[in-house]
Formats: structure tokens, C-alpha cells, sequence
């Protein structure tokens, strides 16, 4: 079976091959998102839509703001050096599709039997113009993401789709799976955190979104275990409690001080695992605690990737930690306990 895996992040190409590699026994072909759009869909055919024009490379651009309006043609897909840029990469791929009567997927139709697709959720806008196109084609395709943690994107500017973004891109699937183009298989069971963990977390995003619930099945105990408010006069004593000191997690860089250690932003912190984190906690994560006043879906994506990087606690730092505890919503007080270096 020829089979080729592609997934948007550096790091989650490397762990999808090694995943696939266990599973399997044989090494996978294993690409970036971008690259596949280059190499696959948009480079074979693209003297069908702009002769002359030969890709090289890419051309990374954080905002299509930054590319000049003037840019007609084919330098509004590529710059001078025909490098395409990459927030317009997605709406070449649909146009190349468009233009040649989907020709590149029946290419890949005979090249490959399966394509794996790992973290969905970064995609958005024209990629999932792409991925219906697969999705309707004789390849088998399995797509493996968390839309909880749907805190990167492959653009900032692709406007197309706009109200399937981030975590968002759940209501998507469940309309393709109404096209029966799609089955969606729930996978609702983690080895990464425990039970105290999961039942927190599972309450970060808002309730509409209808998200099935987290089973652990990690079982180990360490006398601290679970979700901690912690005072943010508290934090040295807290750290200095363990052996290895808890990694330290805030929603971005600031001028706070803070003890020495392992600091990470939120959206740094995707793919790592650690036994212990402090997270030092925003005014509307107070607020969630407090009233369950819904974040910001982003934000609520970067919490809960904040919060699941742990594996036995979490600790969120606050102002008065008395005080909010006493605040907080009944429904989030049973899964929080306060910590205090002398409880007397």
C-alpha cells in the first residue's frame, strides 16, 4: 500500500512518522501541509494556469496585509522570484483544481491508496476546499486532529470559510459527515493527563460546541494530583515543594517576575508533556472560574493546551487565591482545590 502522511507543524511531521512507523512496521512518506499544496497540487499542473511560472520554494508572509496591493496575476500568488506566498498558497491550490477539472487528485489518485492528514484543525479557509476534494476521491483518507487545541493556522488572512476557524472547524466535519462524505470516529480517551485533568479541561470550551467528554485511562497517582488554585505570593513555596520543578506557562511574554525555571507561552507549549505546570491565570480565565463566562475561542484553545500539558497537576496562579476560590462557580469548585503551604 503506498501511503503518504501530511500534517502542518515541523514537530508534528516528525511524530506522525514515528507514529506510523510503530504502527506499521515501514516508513511512511511524511510532509508538510504546504508542501503538499507545492508539490502535489499546485506545481505538476500549474503551466495549465500560469505558463512560465516555476515555483521555487515559499515565500512564508504572516498576513496577505503585508503583500502589496498592486500584485495581479500571477505575482498575486507569487513574489518577484516566483516563491509562492504562503497565505495565498491554499487559494492557488483551489484555483489549479478549478482550472484543470480537479486533475491533481486524480494523480494522487494513482499514486497513493491512503493519505493520513494529522492536526485538522490548523487548517482553514481554501484548505478545506482541498480537503472535500479528497474527501470525494478513491483515496482513503484519515484525518486525526483535536479541535480544543486549534491554536495555530496555516493563514491568518483566508477569509474563505470564516465561521468554520479554530475550534469551529468541528461544525465543518459534522456537516461534511451530513454529505456522507466523512465518518467522524470521536476518540475521547487520553493516556496524557489524568481523570482530575480531563474533567477540567472538558469544561474550557463553550458547551454548544457539543464536544464529547475525556476519558483518562492514566492511573497514576502521586499524592498531588489535579487542578490547584494557587496564590501568586504562593509560587515559590509551591515550586520548591518538588523535586522537579513544575514547567511554568503564561498566555504570552511579559514584564512579570517570575522564579527561575522552564517558561513557556501557551502556544509554545503544544506537543510537550510535562508532570506538573503552573499557569499563571489571565483576567478572563478568573472570570471563567468565576462564572463560567465563556473565553474567547482562541484563548480558550490556548488555555486548554496549557492545561493539558500537564500529567499528574496544574496549578493556576492568581490574586488572592482565597478569595477567588470562594468566588468560584459550584460547577468548577468540584473540580478545583485550593492549595496552601499551611492550611492552619
Amino acid at each position: 500500500m503506498s501511503s503518504l502522511a501530511v500534517t502542518f507543524t515541523r514537530n508534528a511531521q516528525a511524530e506522525i512518522q514515528s507514529r506510523l512507523t510503530i504502527a506499521s512496521g515501514y516508513q511512511h512518506e511524511t510532509i508538510g501541509w504546504f508542501s503538499f499544496l507545492s508539490d502535489h497540487i499546485v506545481r505538476p499542473y500549474l503551466p495549465a494556469v500560469f505558463p512560465g511560472v516555476i515555483p521555487r520554494g515559499l515565500n512564508f508572509v504572516a498576513s496577505a496585509g503585508l503583500i502589496h496591493r498592486s500584485r495581479a496575476g500571477w505575482k498575486y500568488y507569487f513574489d518577484d522570484e516566483q516563491r509562492p506566498y504562503s497565505v495565498r498558497l491554499s487559494v492557488l491550490a483551489k484555483k489549479v483544481l478549478v482550472e484543470t477539472n480537479y486533475a491533481p487528485i486524480r494523480r494522487l489518485e494513482s499514486i497513493f491508496d491512503r493519505i493520513y492528514i494529522d492536526e485538522f484543525q490548523d487548517l482553514v479557509g481554501n484548505d478545506l476546499v482541498v480537503l472535500q476534494a479528497l474527501m470525494e476521491s478513491s483515496i482513503d483518507i484519515l484525518m486525526t486532529g483535536d479541535v480544543r487545541q486549534a491554536v495555530l493556522q496555516t493563514s491568518q488572512s483566508d477569509r474563505l470559510f470564516a465561521d468554520y476557524r479554530g475550534v469551529e472547524i468541528v461544525s465543518w466535519f459534522r456537516s461534511q459527515e451530513t454529505e456522507q462524505r466523512c465518518t467522524i470516529i470521536p476518540q475521547a480517551t487520553t493516556k496524557r493527563f489524568n481523570q482530575q485533568i480531563a474533567d477540567f479541561s472538558d469544561m474550557i470550551h463553550a458547551p454548544e460546541l457539543a464536544l464529547p467528554s475525556t476519558t483518562s485511562s492514566m492511573y497514576d497517582s502521586t499524592g498531588h494530583d489535579g487542578v490547584f488554585l494557587l496564590d501568586e505570593d504562593e509560587v515559590n513555596t509551591y515550586m520548591n515543594s518538588f523535586d522537579q520543578r513544575p514547567t511554568q506557562l503564561w498566555y504570552r511574554s511579559s514584564d512579570r517576575i517570575t522564579p527561575p525555571g522552564e517558561l513557556l507561552t501557551f502556544g509554545s507549549a503544544k506537543g510537550i508533556t510535562r508532570d506538573r505546570v503552573i499557569i499563571y491565570a489571565t483576567t478572563p480565565i478568573v472570570q471563567l472560574l468565576k462564572s463560567r463566562k465563556p473565553l474567547a475561542a482562541k484563548s480558550a484553545c490556548g488555555f486548554y493546551v496549557a492545561v493539558t500539558r500537564a500529567r499528574f497537576s496544574v496549578a493556576l496562579v492568581v490574586a488572592s487565591a482565597k478569595s477567588v476560590y470562594s468566588q468560584v462557580d459550584p460547577l468548577f469548585a468540584e473540580k478545583i482545590s485550593l492549595w496552601e503551604s499551611d492550611p492552619n
